[in-house]
This record gives structure tokens, C-alpha cells and sequence, in this order.
């Protein structure tokens, strides 16, 4: 319980979401650069030829631009998205300085944009990218805390910008020296010109008593995919290993042959491009067919549809980065085991003679099936590659069944977590703001919210209706509740939704929604009959600081008939605390035209009574809070009789709500309540079986 406890409390570190905040930033970037890549060196010369004399080779240039700027960029995308991400959640309003601050000091310990003339910025460099921008925001993070208790910092009456300006000055300028004195005395105490790209040099120093024989390459594989999945560009990292164990290997063969001798190598680049590294790191092609076979979200399988291309020209970063695989346990073992297992049935194979030895480079695009004949001159290299990516298929697909269900548990915990805290928010008057920076499940929160935007302009979501009923057993009227299943989470919670929709600006197209699809249910039931019937739709508080509110809602009224029945707009006690001219006059002009007003939550609020004497209601709604305690609670019974003998004097319906027992509904019926809600009579229910059920 303790190991378990150790991982999920590492996993809502700032260091390791800040990292798999930034690499998801970058996915956008990896695809931009893995077409470009993809166009620039499709496998099959007379494209080639093309491509290179197309208008003057313009073409081209372009695509080594967006090459460049995106995935032969990856270190400085990685430096920004990382630091911006370990900004906002340490600093919000200092993300920038975080980013400045990273960009600065990693340039500052190479000693410039290029090192040996070799930039600074591509992938071989993630690496030390990735470890000097987080050693430098967690420096930032503690100076400026630090810097925070000199008032000297502070000038009054000057900008915001300039007072943040001068209080991150100090700490910038000291990080930065720290830095680029790092990077003089490391380059001056080893003289090594590479030392600087220690990912690179370390590299080299482990793997230096290492040959190409089996072992070197299981130890090159196992390592580069370590790296790998802590989001660092394995393959590129120990690209200078690789170039010495492996990349003799053709030219040996090839010379034995010219020489009549048999091959007698079985490693070399082209082996693990081809055998190995099937659709890139971690044969990232029996990870995206797993994904097309076993996968039952809707975005994995997305994933799977759009990396798909990409891997088949063994392009992996889409995939990898996407799915993710990057810093989720589940997906370790796969990751790391499936090259591994490739590494021995490619070598078994060959070493037994099924399979004929390398012979030939191969351009590492060349899709499966044609890369292995073209490298062994055999059908058997093609068979050898489908065999293996049958194993890894079947690899991946438990694993990737099990981390879809643990997405899912996570997320419908972090989505429970939401609506516990909402809940302790109402009672303590301080709802935590969900899409903010600062909140624990604001990643989260952001992905309900873009999702509540795509369900809504879907119509997606539904309104089911609870049934109100008489003392005397007739139907009084419905409720209307709005009702989201979530393709992930299950259920969402009203008050979680409206909030969501508040704080994304979607609340006038949710409150819009809501209205039409209650109008257009009305009309169904007064189809299907003509009795009279009330229909509650709850209205938000904020739904009345809209412009022209009320001129928006009649005109979407007059568009229906509901016969005899009577629509009511239900409001929270909240409405009712802002005695503005703007919220009198939007209720007065609903209620002229015909709409009733019910208030929720009467009888326990700041001031249940006072608003009786400002505003005119034609129900009010028990709260629940009461009905729960009438039982037990003599208080709660004395404060109920009370509203209803005052409800008799002002003549307004009383509507008791929670009503669960039988227990509740006669101790109501004593004291002359006669409307009544709640699980006792029916549970909310789609407008159909409602109309099926009491109509």
C-alpha cells in the first residue's frame, strides 16, 4: 500500500506533470513535423526525383523548414512547454518568466544557440534540455519566493508588469550566471568539447566496453527505451552508440560477399530499423494495431487512426507521445519488452538459417514488408517482420485493455473528487474555480469542460423528468433535470455541469439548450395529452445577466404550443440576492407573459422570508435539507407548518421535495402540504417513458 501510495503521490508532482503536461503540448508540433518528415523522405525514387526538382526544389525547402522548426526542434518545443507547464502550476501569473528563465539558462550552460557547430536545439539534445529546464525552474520557483520578502523589490504606484519585471530580475540573472559557469567549468575541468551534451557523452563512457553481439544490442535496446519512456528521444541520445556498435554491420556483409565469403554479422542499423524498432521506438506499429483491435475509447482509437500513417513509415512520435506511453507504468512493460523479444526472434531466426542475414541499407521510411525483403533479398525478411508484429500485437493488447480501464478509474475519480468539492464549496460558501491553474483536477476539469463544449453541439446531452403528485394522488406537474452520460465518466452531476459551463463561457449556450429541449419534450407530452400539467426548468443565476435575457426566451417560447401545459422557470435563492432593476424587471417580464416563477431551497437561505415581501411567487420549494429531518427533527416540522400556513395567506403552492418515505409524505400531508417530490413516487426518468408512465 506504501509503494502504491509513493507512485500516485510522485505521479501529482510538479516535476512529472509539468513533464507530461509539455510533452502532450508538443503532440500538435510532432505531427506538423512527422508529415513533413514523412513527405520530405518517402521511400520511392521517382517521388524523390520529383520532390527535388518541383519548382526549383522549393517544395523541399519547405519541408526541411517545418522539419526543422518542429521535430528537428524537439529540445527547445520541450524547453518551452515543460518550463510553461512548471510555471503555471507553481506561478501562474509568472508562467512567462518560467519559460524565459529555462530558454536562458539552458542556452547559457551550451554556451550558445550551437555547441561544436552542432545545434542546440534537435532531438539528440533532449536530454540535457530536459534536466537543465527543470533544475532551473525549481531554482526559479525557490529564489522568487525568496525574492518576495524584500519590499525594497517592490516600487509603489508602478505597473503590474514592471513590479513582476524587476522582482524576477534579480533571480533570472543569478540562475543564468549559475548556469552558463556550469557549463565554462565543465567544458574547461573534463575538455571534452561534447561534455555539454551529457546525454550524449554519458552514453558513450557507459556503453564503451560494450560490441555488437546480442548483448550490446538487448543492453542498446533496453536503454534507449528507458529514455524513451521518461519522454527523452531515446534513439537520438545514444545515436553515437548506436553508429558504433551497429553501423558496420552491412558493410562487413556486404565485403564477405564481394569476397565469396558468408555474412557473418547479424547486428547493424538496419537489423534494429527493421526488426526491432518496427514503426519506431517500442514497435510502435503493434502498438497502434493493438490500439485499432482492442481499443474502445473513441480518442485511442482516433489515435490509432491518425498514427497509423505514420508508423507504417516508422514514425513513432505521434503514437508514443499520444497515447500516452510516456511516464505510465502500464504501458513500461510493453514498451520495453516487445523490442526485446524482437531483438531474440530476429537473431534466433537468422541464426538458424530461416532468415538470411542483413545485406543491404535500407532507408529506415521503408514501410513494413518492404523494408525486410529489401534488406535480406528474401521473403523471409517480410514473413520474419509480420511474425514479429503478430507477437507484439498480442503484447500490447492486454496491456493497453488495462490502461484504458485505469484511464477510466482515474478519471471518474477525479471527476467524483470535483463534485465532493463542490459540494463542501456550497456548505463553506467557496467553490474551488475548476478550470483554474491552481486547482488539483483543473487538468481534468479543462477536458469535461472541452468535452461538455462538443456534446452540446452535438445535442448529446438530455433532459429527464422527475414527477410531482398531488395529495390527492392526481399528477401535478414534472420536473426537468439535466442529465449528461458521459462516454467516460458515467453520469455527470448537474451542478457540475452548470459550473463548468460558467466558468468555460458555455453557460447561455447550455441554459439555451436546456430551454429548447424542455420546450420541445412539452410539446411531445401535450401530443400525447391534454391534461394539465406544470414542467419546472431550472434557470441559472447567471442565465439573467445575459443581454435582452427574457426577449431571448419568449421569442423561443412562441415557437411552441404546450396547450394546457404550464411552464415554470425554477431559481436558486441566489437570483433573488441581487435586487437589481436588470434581474426585477427580466422576472416581471417573464412572469407577464405567462411563465411562472418557483423559488428552490426555500427555508433555510440568508433570507427566505424577506424576499416574499420583494418578489412574487407562484411556488416555492421546501428545502431538502427539511423534508430529510422531519422525522427526527422537530424544528424542521415546526419551520415546515410554518410556511405552509403562510403559503395558504400569500397564496403560493408549497412543493415538498426529497420525499423518500411514506413516513415524510403523511407528516407533510399533517401539516397541509400538498405537492410532493422525490424518490417515493418516481425517479427522474427520459421524457419518453415519462409520457409512457404518467401520461
Amino acid at each position: 500500500m506504501k509503494i502504491r501510495n509513493y507512485y500516485r503521490d510522485l505521479g501529482k508532482s510538479t516535476a512529472i506533470l509539468s513533464v507530461k503536461q509539455g510533452l502532450t503540448l508538443v503532440i500538435l508540433f510532432l505531427i506538423l513535423g512527422s508529415f513533413a518528415l514523412l513527405f520530405k523522405s518517402f521511400p520511392y525514387p521517382p517521388y524523390q526525383e520529383f520532390i527535388t526538382a518541383f519548382l526549383g526544389g522549393r517544395i523541399l525547402n519547405i519541408l526541411d523548414a517545418v522539419y526543422t522548426i518542429t521535430l528537428g526542434s524537439l529540445a527547445l518545443l520541450l524547453t518551452v512547454t515543460i518550463s510553461l507547464s512548471f510555471g503555471r502550476m507553481s506561478e501562474s501569473n509568472e508562467a512567462f518568466y518560467y519559460a524565459v528563465t529555462a530558454l536562458v539558462s539552458y542556452m547559457a550552460f551550451c554556451g550558445g544557440i550551437m555547441e561544436n557547430e552542432e545545434y542546440i536545439f534537435g532531438p539528440e539534445w533532449v536530454f540535457t534540455a530536459m534536466c537543465i529546464t527543470m533544475l532551473s525552474c525549481a531554482l526559479f520557483r525557490l529564489s522568487v519566493r525568496a525574492a518576495r520578502k524584500f519590499e525594497a523589490m517592490h516600487t509603489v504606484g508602478a505597473e503590474y508588469l514592471f513590479n513582476l519585471s524587476i522582482l524576477n530580475l534579480l533571480p533570472i540573472v543569478i540562475i543564468t550566471l549559475l548556469f552558463a559557469g556550469a557549463g565554462v567549468l565543465l567544458r574547461e575541468w573534463t575538455g571534452a568539447s561534447n561534455i555539454t551534451n551529457f546525454g550524449s557523452f554519458l552514453s558513450m563512457k557507459a556503453f564503451r566496453h560494450l560490441s555488437g553481439n546480442l548483448s550490446g544490442a538487448l543492453l542498446y535496446v533496453f536503454f534507449s527505451h528507458v529514455l524513451w519512456f521518461f519522454g527523452i528521444h531515446g534513439t537520438n541520445t545514444l545515436d553515437a552508440v548506436a553508429k558504433r556498435l551497429f553501423e558496420p554491420g552491412v558493410s562487413v556483409n556486404q565485403t564477405l560477399i564481394a569476397a565469396g565469403k558468408m555474412p557473418t554479422e547479424i547486428y547493424s542499423k538496419s537489423f534494429m530499423d527493421i526488426f526491432v524498432f518496427i514503426g519506431g521506438c517500442g514497435a510502435a506499429l503493434c502498438l497502434i494495431t493493438a490500439l485499432l483491435i482492442a481499443a474502445k475509447k473513441s480518442h485511442n482509437r482516433k489515435l490509432g487512426k491518425v498514427a497509423g500513417i505514420s508508423v507504417l513509415f516508422n514514425i513513432s512520435e505521434i503514437a508514443i507521445f499520444g497515447f500516452p506511453v510516456i511516464f505510465n507504468p502500464v504501458m513500461f512493460v510493453p514498451f520495453i519488452l516487445t523490442p526485446l523479444v524482437f531483438v531474440l526472434t530476429s537473431t534466433f531466426a537468422m541464426t538458424m538459417g530461416l532468415v538470411p542475414y542483413v545485406t543491404r541499407s535500407v532507408e529506415w521510411t521503408v514501410p513494413v514488408i518492404f523494408s525486410g525483403y529489401e534488406a535480406t533479398g528474401s521473403v523471409a525478411g517480410s514473413v520474419l517482420q509480420i511474425v514479429n508484429l503478430l507477437i507484439g500485437t498480442l503484447i500490447y493488447i492486454p496491456f493497453i485493455r488495462y490502461s484504458e480501464e485505469k484511464q477510466t478509474r482515474n478519471f471518474k475519480e477525479e471527476v467524483r473528487q470535483m463534485t465532493e468539492d463542490m459540494d463542501q464549496g456550497d456548505e463553506s460558501g467557496r467553490r474551488p474555480i475548476l478550470l483554474s491553474d491552481d486547482y488539483i483536477h483543473s487538468y481534468a476539469a479543462k477536458t469535461l469542460a472541452y468535452d461538455l463544449k462538443n456534446e452540446l453541439e452535438r445535442g448529446c446531452l438530455t433532459l429527464h423528468y422527475q414527477v410531482q403528485m398531488s395529495a390527492d394522488g392526481g399528477i401535478y406537474g414534472a420536473e426537468a433535470l439535466l442529465r449528461w452520460n458521459h462516454p467516460v465518466a458515467g453520469y455527470i452531476a448537474p451542478p457540475l455541469i452548470i459550473q463548468l459551463a460558467s466558468e468555460s463561457g458555455q453557460l447561455q449556450a447550455l441554459g439555451n439548450f436546456i430551454l429548447e429541449k424542455a420546450c420541445t419534450d412539452i410539446q411531445k407530452m401535450n401530443r400525447v395529452s391534454d391534461q394539465s400539467l406544470r414542467v419546472s426548468v431550472n434557470i441559472s443565476p447567471s442565465q439573467l445577466e445575459q443581454k435582452d435575457w427574457s426577449r431571448h426566451v419568449l421569442d423561443l417560447l412562441s415557437h411552441y404550443d404546450f396547450g394546457k401545459k404550464q411552464m415554470v422557470f425554477e431559481f436558486t435563492e441566489r437570483v433573488f440576492l441581487d435586487h437589481s432593476e436588470k434581474v426585477t424587471g427580466e422576472l416581471e417580464n417573464i412572469r407577464r407573459n405567462g411563465i411562472e416563477i418557483s423559488m428552490d431551497d426555500f427555508g433555510m437561505g440568508h433570507g427566505s422570508m424577506v424576499y416574499l415581501q420583494d418578489y412574487f411567487f407562484e411556488e416555492v420549494k421546501l428545502d431538502g435539507r427539511l423534508v430529510r429531518q422531519l422525522v427526527d427533527n422537530e424544528r424542521s416540522r415546526n419551520i415546515v407548518s410554518g410556511i405552509v400556513d403562510m403559503a395558504q395567506t400569500l397564496k403560493f403552492h408549497v412543493v415538498a421535495e426529497f420525499v423518500e418515505t411514506e413516513e415524510q409524505r403523511d407528516l407533510l400531508k399533517e401539516m397541509g402540504c400538498k405537492v410532493f417530490q422525490g424518490y417515493y413516487y418516481g425517479r427522474p426518468v427520459p421524457p419518453e417513458e415519462f409520457i409512457k408512465t404518467y401520461l
